[in-house]
């Protein structure tokens, strides 16, 4: 079968497939739809496929502080609580799909030097040593492998590092350096974020050993998290074991201040986006397709008593909805 239709195909059934898990979240499915569903799921080996493609990615957004999240959507009726699953579904299931695929356009051997991503342009490279490393919107790091170390310094934004052993010289450390100290990976799976004044760490898989400048390492584990400055290593935080969202372009709310929100996806567009301090605490929870922005800002028209005012093409401001204080 060539190619495309392929593609068409799985693209067809993911659209069954985030129909169908949005009615059964929505708990407005009775025995008859439950039948119908098992029909579904059992005529074709595909759709088997695609439904636990489904499932481990929803997983992803579950696997979130949960208290939050679910008050959320126990707080939403029974329609807001479907639009939330189908919303999450539809970001991210193609997505899921097409990142299945060993090789894509952008996975290119990183040589030794300096290598950026755009803003809103997602960059995935090899590493020499067969590792693999990801760099988030607008985002700049230098790959320097030597005799002594393996080093990627990250100057601006945020990446996500799967490592691999080290075949050339097995004593070799990886580390990735920052403005405020070093890390070293330790057999392990991580992203990174560089920030004006922090560096902020998230451990998914093994262990990273975090040294600031001018302070003693802390080693943080799997599902956790990290900050630090140039002296100390903040207090560790729970942060879960799913892959970082934005590597899935994706952007997951999970009871989040809209002005948190909002200053947040800016970093994946050009010109300004803001938001009006009337309407700055609102909450929201979802999942969110960073592919099309203009779909994320009609959601929030949709699901907020706030309307986007567009003053130029390049300058877009939430605000209240009319009538509304």
């Amino acid at each position: 079968m060539h190619a495309s239709t392929v593609a068409r195909e799985r693209y067809i059934v993911l659209q069954q497939a985030a129909a169908w898990f949005a009615l059964l979240e929505s708990g407005e499915a009775g025995e008859a739809e439950r039948a119908k569903w098992q029909r579904w799921l059992q005529a074709d080996p595909l759709h088997a496929d695609t439904w636990r493609q489904v499932q481990a990615i929803s997983g992803q957004f579950r696997d979130l502080p949960q208290a939050p999240a679910r008050a959320a959507l126990a707080t939403r009726p029974a329609h807001g609580r479907r639009a939330v699953a189908a919303m999450l579904v539809a970001a991210v299931g193609g997505l899921a799909l097409w990142w299945r695929d060993d090789v894509r356009p952008d996975d290119v051997l990183a040589e030794a030097g300096s290598h950026a991503s755009g803003v809103g342009q997602l960059r995935r490279l090899r590493l020499p040593d067969g590792g693999q490393l990801q760099l988030d919107t607008d985002s700049l790091v230098d790959i320097d492998y030597g005799a002594r170390a393996r080093r990627i310094v990250l100057r601006q934004g945020r990446i996500a590092l799967s490592t691999a052993a080290d075949t050339v010289y097995p004593q070799r450390p990886l580390l990735v350096c920052t403005a405020q100290g070093s890390l070293r990976a330790l057999g392990t799976r991580f992203e990174v974020r560089q920030d004006a004044a922090l560096t902020l760490l998230r451990v998914q898989q093994g262990a990273v050993e975090i040294t600031p400048r001018h302070g003693p390492p802390v080693v943080v584990p799997a599902g956790q998290g990290a900050q630090f400055g140039p002296g100390r290593v903040a207090a560790l935080t729970p942060s879960g074991q799913a892959a970082p969202a934005w590597t899935r372009r994706m952007l997951l709310a999970d009871n989040m201040r809209l002005a948190d929100f909002v200053q947040e996806l800016s970093r994946y567009r050009y010109g300004y986006l803001g938001c009006d301090p009337q309407v700055a605490n609102l909450r929201l929870v979802g999942a969110y397709p960073l592919d099309d922005q203009d779909a994320i800002l009609a959601m929030l028209e949709a699901s907020l008593p706030v309307r986007v005012r567009r003053s130029m093409p390049w300058w877009v401001t939430i605000a209240p909805r009319d009538g509304v204080p």
